[in-house]
Protein backbone atom coordinates (compact mmCIF):
# COMPACT_ATOMS: atom_id res chain seq x y z
CA UNK A 1 0.00 0.00 0.00
CA UNK A 2 1.25 3.60 -1.19
CA UNK A 3 1.41 6.28 1.85
CA UNK A 4 3.36 9.53 0.27
CA UNK A 5 4.64 11.13 3.32
CA UNK A 6 6.92 13.51 2.26
CA UNK A 7 6.53 16.92 0.61
CA UNK A 8 8.24 17.97 -2.44
CA UNK A 9 11.43 19.36 -0.87
CA UNK A 10 11.94 16.72 1.44
CA UNK A 11 11.21 13.30 -0.77
CA UNK A 12 13.09 10.39 0.09
CA UNK A 13 11.32 7.24 -0.75
CA UNK A 14 10.69 4.77 2.28
CA UNK A 15 9.44 1.07 2.06
CA UNK A 16 8.29 -0.69 5.19
CA UNK A 17 8.01 -4.73 5.10
CA UNK A 18 5.87 -6.78 7.30
CA UNK A 19 6.92 -10.43 8.61
CA UNK A 20 5.03 -12.95 9.90
CA UNK A 21 4.55 -16.30 11.01
CA UNK A 22 5.60 -18.56 8.28
CA UNK A 23 4.52 -21.53 9.40
CA UNK A 24 0.83 -19.78 10.07
CA UNK A 25 -2.46 -20.38 8.23
CA UNK A 26 -2.95 -17.60 5.86
CA UNK A 27 -5.90 -16.08 4.64
CA UNK A 28 -6.79 -13.03 3.44
CA UNK A 29 -9.62 -11.07 2.04
CA UNK A 30 -11.94 -7.56 1.56
CA UNK A 31 -14.26 -5.96 3.45
CA UNK A 32 -16.13 -2.45 2.87
CA UNK A 33 -16.54 -2.83 -1.13
CA UNK A 34 -12.86 -3.87 -0.90
CA UNK A 35 -11.80 -0.21 0.31
CA UNK A 36 -10.07 -2.47 3.19
CA UNK A 37 -7.97 -5.36 2.61
CA UNK A 38 -6.38 -8.03 5.36
CA UNK A 39 -3.98 -10.52 5.96
CA UNK A 40 -4.77 -13.00 8.53
CA UNK A 41 -1.79 -15.21 9.76
CA UNK A 42 -2.67 -17.51 13.16
CA UNK A 43 -3.58 -15.63 16.16
CA UNK A 44 -2.64 -12.14 14.11
CA UNK A 45 -3.90 -10.02 11.46
CA UNK A 46 -3.06 -7.23 9.80
CA UNK A 47 -5.78 -4.72 8.29
CA UNK A 48 -4.76 -2.19 5.67
CA UNK A 49 -6.74 0.33 3.18
CA UNK A 50 -9.02 3.45 3.25
CA UNK A 51 -10.14 5.20 6.75
CA UNK A 52 -12.07 7.63 5.67
CA UNK A 53 -12.89 10.16 3.15
CA UNK A 54 -12.40 14.13 3.24
CA UNK A 55 -16.01 14.94 2.20
CA UNK A 56 -17.64 13.09 5.00
CA UNK A 57 -14.44 12.10 7.85
CA UNK A 58 -16.67 11.58 10.75
CA UNK A 59 -18.75 9.03 9.13
CA UNK A 60 -17.09 7.00 6.56
CA UNK A 61 -14.28 6.80 9.59
CA UNK A 62 -16.91 5.55 11.99
CA UNK A 63 -17.76 2.92 8.98
CA UNK A 64 -14.50 1.87 8.31
CA UNK A 65 -13.79 1.57 11.80
CA UNK A 66 -16.79 -0.18 12.58
CA UNK A 67 -16.60 -2.36 9.72
CA UNK A 68 -13.02 -3.93 10.83
CA UNK A 69 -14.33 -4.16 14.32
CA UNK A 70 -17.39 -6.63 12.98
CA UNK A 71 -14.65 -8.42 11.31
CA UNK A 72 -12.71 -8.35 14.20
CA UNK A 73 -15.70 -9.89 15.78
CA UNK A 74 -16.77 -12.37 13.73
CA UNK A 75 -13.02 -13.71 13.59
CA UNK A 76 -12.16 -13.80 17.26
CA UNK A 77 -9.55 -11.37 16.92
CA UNK A 78 -10.22 -9.70 20.63
CA UNK A 79 -6.92 -7.86 21.27
CA UNK A 80 -6.58 -4.47 19.49
CA UNK A 81 -2.74 -3.96 18.90
CA UNK A 82 -1.49 -1.26 17.14
CA UNK A 83 -2.72 1.28 14.64
CA UNK A 84 -1.67 3.70 12.34
CA UNK A 85 -3.81 6.67 10.54
CA UNK A 86 -2.55 8.64 7.56
CA UNK A 87 -5.15 11.94 7.40
CA UNK A 88 -4.31 13.86 4.72
CA UNK A 89 -4.99 17.84 5.83
CA UNK A 90 -5.15 16.93 9.36
CA UNK A 91 -4.74 20.83 10.59
CA UNK A 92 -7.77 21.93 8.26
CA UNK A 93 -10.98 23.02 9.81
CA UNK A 94 -13.51 22.94 7.11
CA UNK A 95 -15.96 26.20 7.38
CA UNK A 96 -18.59 25.41 9.70
CA UNK A 97 -16.58 22.36 10.91
CA UNK A 98 -14.10 20.85 13.39
CA UNK A 99 -10.63 20.09 12.46
CA UNK A 100 -10.41 17.15 10.34
CA UNK A 101 -8.24 15.03 12.77
CA UNK A 102 -11.04 15.91 15.31
CA UNK A 103 -13.50 14.94 13.03
CA UNK A 104 -11.99 11.45 12.47
CA UNK A 105 -11.35 10.84 16.34
CA UNK A 106 -15.39 11.46 16.99
CA UNK A 107 -15.62 9.00 14.00
CA UNK A 108 -13.08 6.35 15.45
CA UNK A 109 -14.23 6.98 18.80
CA UNK A 110 -17.98 6.32 18.40
CA UNK A 111 -17.23 2.93 16.61
CA UNK A 112 -15.12 2.19 19.68
CA UNK A 113 -18.19 3.14 22.25
CA UNK A 114 -20.74 1.50 19.89
CA UNK A 115 -18.43 -2.31 20.32
CA UNK A 116 -18.00 -1.35 24.61
CA UNK A 117 -14.65 -1.01 23.75
CA UNK A 118 -13.16 0.77 27.20
CA UNK A 119 -10.21 2.73 27.92
CA UNK A 120 -8.28 -0.03 28.75
CA UNK A 121 -8.16 -1.61 25.53
CA UNK A 122 -7.50 0.99 23.20
CA UNK A 123 -4.09 0.02 21.31
CA UNK A 124 -1.25 2.18 20.45
CA UNK A 125 -1.97 4.38 17.63
CA UNK A 126 -0.27 6.98 15.66
CA UNK A 127 -2.93 10.00 13.86
CA UNK A 128 -0.44 12.05 11.41
CA UNK A 129 -0.54 13.84 8.43
CA UNK A 130 -0.03 12.79 4.74
CA UNK A 131 -0.39 14.05 0.87
CA UNK A 132 -3.37 11.41 0.09
CA UNK A 133 -6.45 11.69 -1.29
CA UNK A 134 -8.25 10.01 1.46
CA UNK A 135 -7.64 8.58 4.96
CA UNK A 136 -5.52 5.57 4.78
CA UNK A 137 -4.02 3.16 7.35
CA UNK A 138 -3.51 -0.09 8.83
CA UNK A 139 -4.45 -2.24 12.25
CA UNK A 140 -2.92 -4.96 13.64
CA UNK A 141 -5.01 -7.21 16.62
CA UNK A 142 -4.63 -10.89 17.84
CA UNK A 143 -6.60 -13.31 19.34
CA UNK A 144 -4.24 -13.15 21.87
CA UNK A 145 -4.68 -11.43 25.67
CA UNK A 146 -0.78 -11.47 26.30
CA UNK A 147 -1.04 -7.50 25.23
CA UNK A 148 -0.62 -4.62 27.98
CA UNK A 149 -1.85 -1.16 26.87
CA UNK A 150 0.79 1.16 28.75
CA UNK A 151 -0.13 5.09 29.80
CA UNK A 152 2.87 7.41 30.83
CA UNK A 153 2.12 9.25 34.31
CA UNK A 154 3.55 12.75 32.52
CA UNK A 155 0.83 12.82 30.04
CA UNK A 156 -3.20 12.75 30.69
CA UNK A 157 -4.19 9.73 28.70
CA UNK A 158 -5.03 11.10 25.36
CA UNK A 159 -9.19 9.59 25.92
CA UNK A 160 -8.98 12.01 28.84
CA UNK A 161 -7.83 14.81 26.53
CA UNK A 162 -10.25 18.26 27.25
CA UNK A 163 -13.31 19.08 25.12
CA UNK A 164 -11.01 21.92 23.35
CA UNK A 165 -9.24 19.24 21.63
CA UNK A 166 -12.20 18.13 20.36
CA UNK A 167 -15.82 16.97 20.66
CA UNK A 168 -14.24 12.65 21.44
CA UNK A 169 -10.86 12.55 22.66
CA UNK A 170 -8.24 10.54 20.66
CA UNK A 171 -9.05 6.87 21.10
CA UNK A 172 -5.49 5.48 21.78
CA UNK A 173 -2.77 4.60 24.65
CA UNK A 174 1.08 5.64 24.99
CA UNK A 175 2.43 2.28 24.13
CA UNK A 176 1.35 -1.21 23.79
CA UNK A 177 3.74 -4.09 25.81
CA UNK A 178 3.55 -7.78 23.99
CA UNK A 179 3.91 -9.71 27.75
CA UNK A 180 5.22 -12.64 26.53
CA UNK A 181 7.72 -11.49 23.88
CA UNK A 182 11.31 -12.89 24.62
CA UNK A 183 9.73 -15.59 26.81
CA UNK A 184 6.84 -17.29 24.87
CA UNK A 185 8.15 -16.95 21.00
CA UNK A 186 11.42 -16.04 19.76
CA UNK A 187 10.43 -12.69 17.02
CA UNK A 188 7.79 -10.75 17.08
CA UNK A 189 7.34 -6.82 18.40
CA UNK A 190 7.70 -6.69 22.27
CA UNK A 191 6.91 -2.92 22.32
CA UNK A 192 5.15 -0.51 19.96
CA UNK A 193 5.38 2.68 21.28
CA UNK A 194 2.72 5.15 19.92
CA UNK A 195 2.97 8.23 18.34
CA UNK A 196 4.78 11.04 20.84
CA UNK A 197 5.15 14.87 20.54
CA UNK A 198 5.80 17.96 23.32
CA UNK A 199 2.96 16.83 25.40
CA UNK A 200 2.52 17.07 29.18
CA UNK A 201 -0.56 16.56 30.91
CA UNK A 202 -2.91 17.73 27.84
CA UNK A 203 -1.21 20.63 26.87
CA UNK A 204 1.75 21.26 24.35
CA UNK A 205 4.74 22.49 25.47
CA UNK A 206 7.24 24.96 23.90
CA UNK A 207 5.28 26.07 20.97
CA UNK A 208 7.33 27.01 17.99
CA UNK A 209 10.60 26.05 19.25
CA UNK A 210 11.55 22.59 17.70
CA UNK A 211 14.82 21.59 20.15
CA UNK A 212 12.22 22.40 22.95
CA UNK A 213 9.73 20.35 21.67
CA UNK A 214 12.35 17.75 20.81
CA UNK A 215 13.60 17.13 24.12
CA UNK A 216 10.61 16.98 25.73
CA UNK A 217 8.79 14.21 23.19
CA UNK A 218 12.09 12.01 24.32
CA UNK A 219 11.60 12.65 27.37
CA UNK A 220 8.45 11.42 27.12
CA UNK A 221 8.79 8.19 25.71
CA UNK A 222 12.22 7.76 27.92
CA UNK A 223 9.65 7.71 30.78
CA UNK A 224 7.22 5.79 29.47
CA UNK A 225 9.37 2.99 29.09
CA UNK A 226 11.66 2.93 31.90
CA UNK A 227 10.67 1.28 35.59
CA UNK A 228 9.94 4.70 36.79
CA UNK A 229 6.68 4.04 35.24
CA UNK A 230 4.58 2.18 37.42
CA UNK A 231 2.69 -0.12 34.98
CA UNK A 232 6.27 -1.83 33.76
CA UNK A 233 7.62 -1.13 37.08
CA UNK A 234 4.61 -3.58 38.49
CA UNK A 235 5.49 -5.87 35.43
CA UNK A 236 8.83 -5.81 36.28
CA UNK A 237 10.08 -4.88 32.98
CA UNK A 238 11.85 -1.79 31.75
CA UNK A 239 13.54 -0.83 28.34
CA UNK A 240 15.83 1.93 26.90
CA UNK A 241 16.17 4.04 24.17
CA UNK A 242 18.71 2.05 22.50
CA UNK A 243 16.72 -1.01 22.58
CA UNK A 244 14.61 0.00 19.47
CA UNK A 245 15.23 -1.34 16.47
CA UNK A 246 13.43 1.55 14.69
CA UNK A 247 11.83 5.56 14.82
CA UNK A 248 9.98 6.94 12.57
CA UNK A 249 10.40 10.90 12.83
CA UNK A 250 7.52 13.03 11.63
CA UNK A 251 8.73 16.63 10.91
CA UNK A 252 6.23 19.74 9.92
CA UNK A 253 8.64 21.66 8.44
CA UNK A 254 11.57 20.48 6.13
CA UNK A 255 13.80 23.41 7.45
CA UNK A 256 14.06 21.59 10.79
CA UNK A 257 15.15 18.12 9.50
CA UNK A 258 18.57 18.73 10.05
CA UNK A 259 18.58 19.92 13.68
CA UNK A 260 16.48 17.17 14.76
CA UNK A 261 18.83 15.14 13.09
CA UNK A 262 21.36 16.54 14.68
CA UNK A 263 19.83 16.29 18.05
CA UNK A 264 18.70 12.94 17.76
CA UNK A 265 22.45 11.39 16.75
CA UNK A 266 24.12 13.49 19.31
CA UNK A 267 22.04 14.07 22.09
CA UNK A 268 20.13 11.25 22.01
CA UNK A 269 22.75 8.81 20.80
CA UNK A 270 20.23 7.26 18.37
CA UNK A 271 21.60 5.32 15.38
CA UNK A 272 21.23 6.75 12.13
CA UNK A 273 20.17 3.54 9.98
CA UNK A 274 17.25 3.33 13.02
CA UNK A 275 15.83 6.58 11.84
CA UNK A 276 13.57 7.02 9.02
CA UNK A 277 12.69 10.94 8.24
CA UNK A 278 8.77 11.71 6.61
CA UNK A 279 7.52 15.54 6.38
CA UNK A 280 4.12 15.60 6.99
CA UNK A 281 1.91 17.76 9.40
CA UNK A 282 1.38 16.78 13.02
CA UNK A 283 -2.12 15.63 14.87
CA UNK A 284 -1.84 19.53 16.53
CA UNK A 285 -1.04 22.66 14.39
CA UNK A 286 1.21 23.63 17.12
CA UNK A 287 3.10 20.70 17.29
CA UNK A 288 6.25 20.38 14.97
CA UNK A 289 7.65 16.80 15.51
CA UNK A 290 6.56 13.36 16.69
CA UNK A 291 8.52 9.85 16.48
CA UNK A 292 7.07 6.62 17.01
CA UNK A 293 8.93 3.42 17.29
CA UNK A 294 9.11 -0.63 17.78
CA UNK A 295 11.45 -2.67 20.24
CA UNK A 296 11.47 -6.45 18.63
CA UNK A 297 12.27 -9.43 20.13
CA UNK A 298 15.11 -10.68 17.65
CA UNK A 299 14.70 -10.36 13.77
CA UNK A 300 12.44 -7.92 11.91
CA UNK A 301 9.01 -6.56 12.95
CA UNK A 302 6.59 -8.82 12.61
CA UNK A 303 2.58 -8.59 13.29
Amino acid sequence: MGISMQSDSCAVDFVENWNGDSGAETSIGSILDEQLHYIELGDEILFFGQLGRLEDVEASSFQAYNAILDTLQQKGFHTLVRSWNFIPQINHCPEGAIEIYQDFCKGRALAFDGRGIDEFQLPAATGIGAYTTAITGYLVASKRADYLHVENPLQSPAYKYPPKYGPKSPSFARGTLHLESGHGRAQGTRFFLSGTASIRGAETMWPGDVRRQLTTLMENIRYLISDENPQLAQQGTSMNLEDFDHFKVYFRHAKDYDIIRKLLLEDWQIAADKLHFMNVDICRSDLLVELEGCINSSGPAEI
